[in-house]
């Protein structure tokens, strides 16, 4: 199985920074079209569609995962399938000509400003289509597809470029081309996944199937509703207690942490579906545990270069106005890996207690709406990031307890302890580097060198095993040796 996942992952998690790389070519452009308060109603919007995904369509998507690997039949599958996919049409349908009536009300609501009343209808569409779309992606994953599964995020991604040039760059219609962008990139990759899985949808819908999938997935929906509230409540807090700039420079330093996620995407699309067909095999959890440990030491460096360099990326990718936003990247970057990694604590799913993950989630939800609501008022976006940091930690630990009683998995904890306490003691020598005023070629050695101390400090605190660099080392030398003989 360990060899499936990292191959898989390999593809995934390039098709995944190919489509995200190209995603952060956006920056740029929209930070220039695009205000600090437009931006931040922008990222509303984005904060909208993620809840509707979650609440829309009931999570079937999650529904059709579990009883699919379960399912040997094609036409049973099939079955499975089109039914899922009619099913989350019609929901989907159906919220768009709500929000469509409802529109200035709801924008009233979540964005809190008329102007934006164009772009919101706009963005309803988008949220319906590309709920649509990621349907179909993950459909891919099911049918461990991962090749398919790349083309079309990479077609999504060049689509959503092509476009914003075209309403944003060339016609300059600020926060509604960014919408008409998003929209039609959507609708485009969704009909090119279409054309790709049509061998697997039908004309057919089946109530008992679709039955059995909802009393699976629809124990999840509140459960998301928590990670959503968990996640994107500080957007909401910033906007009720602050302003709509407030937002924007917590969305951008949100926007570069998010690239830490590159990380896990990849094995995220591929661990899930192998994990449910090995998980009866004895070696599956030592599998885990290894991958878990090597996503770790990955993970904890890719966040520290983030953080250390959150500035200098900005620099790169945003205009003066959304400086503020780097200084969160050292605590936002680590909150979202966290939110994500429960993937590697798979005991919860396996077992089906689905019931179990609305207690966590909850939990966590409660601890983000306290966390805003005391630390934001006092501190704006820095109670935000720590509100963010503080339930995304709880939650990870609440989940990985409870996965171990159903599927236990042996973790390196004290490893990894010893490398996070390295994490937090580089990244905050990093903050006080970006405070003492020092010459800009000296300042980027220095973090350069924190960064190597990190790598070291993951091999010293066991991590890394010796033993897996060795045979790592040793298997690139027999293919090279091998490449220069050819």
């Amino acid at each position: 199985m360990l060899k499936a996942v990292l191959r898989d992952s390999l593809v995934y998690g390039l098709a995944s920074l190919l489509s995200k790389g190209l995603a952060i070519f956006l920056l740029p452009l929209y930070t220039r079209v695009l205000s600090p308060g437009d931006y931040g109603a922008y990222d509303l919007l984005i904060t909208l569609g993620a809840l509707a995904n979650l609440v829309v369509a009931l999570e079937i998507s999650q529904g059709l995962a579990r009883f699919w690997a379960d399912a040997t039949e094609p036409g049973t599958r099939r079955r499975l399938a089109s039914t899922s996919l009619w099913f989350s049409a019609l929901m989907y349908g159906l919220f768009l000509v709500v929000g469509l009536l409802a529109a200035p009300q709801l924008n009233a609501l979540v964005v809190g400003d008329a102007r934006y009343l164009d772009a919101f209808r706009l963005g309803l569409g988008f949220i319906a289509v590309n709920g649509i779309y990621y349907l179909l992606l993950n459909q891919f994953r099911w049918e461990l597809r991962s090749k398919a599964y790349a083309i079309a995020s990479v077609a999504y991604a060049l689509f959503t470029l092509l476009f914003a040039l075209v309403f944003c760059l060339w016609l300059d219609l600020g926060l509604v081309g960014v919408m008409l962008a998003q929209l039609l990139a959507a609708t485009v990759a969704s009909l090119l996944c279409l054309w790709l899985l049509r061998h697997t949808f039908g004309w057919m819908f089946d109530a008992r199937q679709l039955r059995a999938m909802l009393r699976f997935s629809a124990p999840l929906v509140p459960a998301g509703l928590a990670v959503f509230i968990s996640l994107y409540i500080n957007r909401f807090a910033l906007n009720h207690f602050g302003s709509l700039q407030d937002v924007g420079h917590f969305a951008i330093g949100s926007r570069i942490a998010g690239l830490a996620a590159l990380l896990i995407l990849g094995i995220q699309a591929a661990l899930t579906p192998l994990v449910y067909q090995h998980y009866r095999d004895p070696q599956t959890p030592g599998q885990i545990a290894r991958l878990f440990s090597w996503f770790m030491a990955v993970a904890l460096a890719g966040c520290l270069f983030l953080a250390l360099f959150a500035r200098e990326l900005l620099m790169l990718f945003a205009t003066p106005e959304f400086m503020a936003g780097a200084a969160l990247v050292g605590i936002l970057a680590p909150s979202l890996l966290l939110s994500q990694m429960y993937i590697f604590a798979p005991g919860i799913a396996i077992a089906k207690k689905t019931h179990w993950q609305l207690w966590v989630t909850l939990l966590s939800a409660a601890a983000s709406v306290a966390g805003n609501w005391l630390l934001v008022p006092l501190w704006g976006i820095w109670g935000a990031a720590l509100a963010t940091l503080l339930s995304s930690s709880l939650f990870f630990l609440c989940w990985v307890s409870l996965s171990q009683r159903l599927y236990p998995i042996p973790y390196a904890w004290r490893a990894l302890l010893l490398a996070s306490l390295g994490f937090v003691a580089c990244s905050v020598l990093g903050v006080e580097l970006d405070g003492v005023g020092l010459a800009l070629p000296l300042t980027l050695l220095l973090k350069c060198l924190l960064l190597l101390l990190l790598l070291v400090l993951l091999v010293a605190s066991g991590l890394v095993p010796l033993a897996d660099l060795r045979a790592l080392v040793e298997q690139l030398r027999r293919r090279s040796g091998g490449s220069n003989r050819v």
